[in-house]
């Protein structure tokens, strides 16, 4: 492979206009598939199990594209204009170090994506087995399937994005024929109005507690996307075309997704989706939408897999380390964690509500801080610049009051909902917890930005009237 392309698909480095390769279509296509693979499904049952048909779509629609639009200002315009990965992004804000702080709690929350994808892809596995041969699978299957699914992902993400591209193109829109037939058997097979109409299978007492836990997973669902917006947006060849990938893919898509996948639960009375699609479409129909749910999912998780261990780089025990070997380090946990796939895959509603407390405040610290402070400006030398000579040294490496009001943020989240039990407290349904911790981490950083940043230029925060004065001249 020729070292400029190795560089910009497996390093950090800055992917400059002329090595990138993806445009609106691609950009949309791989969004699609990299969204409608699990995160649409698992949601939409966890919908129909709370809220009637009506409210799931209402909320579904606003919930997730708020998290999009919140994670794709933060997170893909920046990457797209720089060429850059979300974490070397957020150096210019939290520092170096204090990037690596983020970094590290995220490695934890990918490792659980990758076996919740991985996990699905045996459940697939397992029922397309039980469809043709007529027996239940064995138990052993489960977690035997899912390692062998997050090694054929580590593979993959060895090959690079250039082959998820070309898979892509061939695998989204036959995933999508299969989707309308799937919609087509709905319909034909139950009533569209009893649909409709449906109520919420197996709600909490309070209904507007339900409206609000709904509403909860939904922005997470949106939200979970911000760690890998940046790797795809790097490879964009503009900035419309990333975010409008971004909202194309991730947004309008999973919200069809969500709604197909809520319909089939009300109907069949199940919420995972990989136990409703021979029911509804018939064995022959069923088993080849769950070879294309397998393959959606394979290209999700490779996303996943891919832009992690781009961030894994920036830790110096990898910045130099070969591909495979800085990829195989992020698989071998995620392999001893397959052994245990039950608990994983049936806790998806703890990803969603850990994605809402942290990467809600942080897209509020990286949105403030890169539009209204420093004016979309970025001194990439400094960036990458590790010396204590760096614009983002700030101290010890690390901006301490950003790292200190985004840990406010999160605490103020799990103060008034637990992410773990789902337990609330009192003003939960008047307020939601998403909306306080994003108010908090609001205000402090605002605060902090007009007294402390912006007086005395910390950060180097007005690179950007040198760059206009040079423009000017």
């Amino acid at each position: 492979m020729d070292k400029q392309v190795y560089e910009s698909q497996f390093s950090t480095l800055p992917v400059i206009k002329s090595e990138r390769n993806l445009g609106l279509l691609d950009s949309s296509l791989i969004n699609i598939g990299w969204g409608i693979a699990t995160w649409c499904f698992l949601t939409g049952g966890l919908l129909a199990l709370l809220v009637d048909f009506k409210t799931a779509v209402i909320i579904s629609f606003v919930g997730n594209t708020l998290g999009v639009i919140l994670a794709a200002l933060a997170s893909t315009i920046p990457s797209a204009k720089y060429g850059i990965d979300t974490y070397t992004s957020i150096i210019s804000f939290l520092g170096k170090n204090g990037m690596k702080i983020i970094l590290a709690i995220f490695l934890i929350t990918n490792l659980g994506w990758v076996v919740v994808l991985a996990s699905m892809i045996a459940r697939s596995c397992q029922n397309i087995y039980e469809a043709l041969v007529g027996v239940v699978a064995p138990e052993w299957s489960f977690p035997a399937i899912t390692i062998i699914a997050v090694l054929l992902t580590w593979w993959s993400v060895v090959k690079g994005p250039s082959a998820l591209k070309i898979m892509n193109r061939i695998m989204v829109p036959g995933l999508l024929v299969v989707v309308v037939i799937m919609i087509i058997s709905l319909i034909s097979k139950y009533d569209l109005a009893t649909i409709v109409n449906a109520k919420a299978i197996d709600p909490y007492d309070g209904k507007l507690l339900n409206i609000i836990l709904v509403f909860e997973l939904c922005l997470g669902a949106g939200l979970s996307w911000w760690p890998g917006l940046g790797a795809l947006g790097r490879l964009n060849k503009t900035s419309p075309s990333a975010f409008w990938g971004n909202v194309f893919g991730l947004s309008f898509a999973c919200v069809a997704m969500n709604v197909l996948s809520a319909a089939a639960a009300y109907s069949i009375g199940g919420s995972d989706p990989t136990t409703w699609m021979i029911p509804l479409g018939g064995i022959t129909l069923g088993v080849i939408a769950l070879i294309f749910v397998i393959l959606a999912n394979m290209t999700s998780n490779s996303y996943v897999m891919y832009n992690t261990c781009l961030g894994l780089k920036q830790f110096n025990v990898f910045s130099n380390r070969k591909w495979i070997i800085v990829s195989g380090s992020f698989a071998v946990p995620a392999i001893i964690i397959s052994f245990f796939p039950d608990f994983v895959y049936g806790n998806y509603q703890m990803l969603l509500n850990f994605c809402v407390a942290l990467f809600g405040p942080l897209s509020v610290l990286q949105i403030l801080d890169y539009y209204v402070f420093r004016k979309q400006t970025i001194n990439l030398r400094s960036i990458y610049n590790k010396t204590n000579s760096s614009d983002y040294y700030y101290t010890l490496g690390v901006n301490w009051a950003a790292v200190i009001i985004f840990i406010l943020s999160i605490v103020t989240y799990c103060a008034i909902l637990n992410p773990v039990t789902w337990e609330s407290s009192g003003i939960f349904t008047m307020t939601t917890a998403s909306i306080p911790s994003m108010a908090v981490c609001l205000v402090l950083y605002y605060l902090y930005g007009r007294l402390v940043i912006v007086p005395y230029n910390i950060g180097n925060v007005d690179y950007y009237k040198n760059v206009q004065e040079i423009i000017e001249e």
